[in-house]
């Protein structure tokens, strides 16, 4: 009999050895994960003697975004399926509301000299934002997905940035940025992190709008959780498991208007207004 059987007989232990268990199953899905990852780095960087063609997408899925999908293991990566027509759908309805809910804010996406996408992925959103005359931006964790975007999306200008790194640009760069399911999926200190590095490179006045879980998800806490949600105070889950869908972060709006947009005016909260990424709330900010 293994230790960590032997453990889960002993008074108040079991509770530790199904942690325990827990974290080796959120390891071997991060290591399956990168797996995945390098083998589709591989097969996208490796030389082919066949002509390599486009994943095939639901006929919903308009001709002219075929060419441009990415590969499955990416588009379930970001958007948590690799359904091809969701993928194209729900970042068409990103760009939507987002151009949306800046208009109702008195802000003219398409007067913005400078965008960037925050936590781009393989390009769900900005693919949707070519056409607008800005000079257009997008950074991400992950090297594979930054990778795609600069070999396939020639409209942008990508990079890779560490979660905890200082972002590749100026201060005052950018009228807007956009971080959609971003902060969803970091802890607290990479959080206020972010938030100081967004605002150090967005220009004085600039828009800044991002997506956060807020009270349609408050149901799917624990007891305890719910607690401290309606306390005001940010709650995490998996927090060592930061940038990964295994960190789950939930923004109640008093902490949203407080500690975490400082710095920032609040000029809007969109209750479940991030319709690409529902059910989550939009807020819009404005550097100070």
């Amino acid at each position: 009999m293994r230790t960590r059987d032997l453990l889960r007989i002993v008074p108040g232990l079991s509770r530790l050895v199904r942690t325990l268990d827990s974290r080796e199953r959120e390891s071997r899905l991060l290591t399956e994960e990168c797996r995945r990852l390098a083998n589709e780095n591989h097969r996208l960087k490796a030389p082919s003697r066949t002509k390599r063609t486009a994943p095939r997408p639901s006929p919903a899925v308009a001709v002219e975004e075929v060419a441009e999908l990415p590969p499955d293991v990416l588009r379930l990566m970001v958007a948590g399926t690799d359904d091809a027509e969701w993928f194209v759908t729900a970042g068409r309805r990103a760009a939507e509301s987002l151009t949306a809910l800046l208009a109702k804010n008195g802000i003219v996406i398409e007067e913005c000299a400078s965008v960037l996408d925050f936590g781009c992925g393989c390009g769900r959103v900005i693919r949707h934002l070519r056409h607008l005359p800005a000079e257009l931006h997008g950074c991400d964790s992950n090297p594979v997905a930054v990778d795609w975007c600069a070999e396939n999306l020639p409209f942008g200008q990508f990079a890779v940035n560490a979660l905890e790194s200082t972002l590749p640009y100026d201060a005052d760069s950018f009228d807007l940025v956009y971080a959609l399911s971003v902060f969803t999926h970091l802890p607290p200190n990479l959080q206020a992190h972010g938030m100081r590095e967004l605002h150090r490179v967005l220009k004085p006045g600039g828009a800044l709008v991002i997506s956060v879980h807020g009270d349609a998800l408050a149901s799917r806490l624990t007891r305890a959780e719910r607690m401290d949600y309606r306390a005001g105070r940010l709650v995490v889950r998996g927090g060592d498991l930061a940038g990964t869908n295994h960190c789950a972060a939930f923004h109640p709006p008093p902490f949203v208007r407080g500690p975490f947009a400082s710095g920032f005016e609040v000029l809007d909260l969109a209750p479940e207004g991030a319709t690409g990424n529902p059910p989550q709330d939009a807020w819009v900010l404005r550097k100070k």
